[in-house]
């Protein structure tokens, strides 16, 4: 009869676990995605910044 306790307590922990480490994993991933659209959004500005920056140089030098 112990036993079959124990297994119940057991396999109560382990569920709660794994729904445990579900949730976080589902928050880094979610996480990891927010970082890579930051990522590119900073690249995207920087591209344009110096795209502007040159052609305007350009127009300045030009004759």
């Amino acid at each position: 009869m112990n036993e079959l306790i124990s297994r119940r307590n057991d396999t109560s922990l382990q569920d709660t676990a794994t729904t445990a480490t579900a949730a976080k994993e589902a928050g880094e991933e979610e996480d990891v995605t927010i970082e890579a659209v930051l990522s590119q959004l900073i690249d995207i500005t920087v591209f344009i910044f110096n795209l502007t920056f040159l052609m305007v140089m350009k127009a300045a030098t030009a004759p």
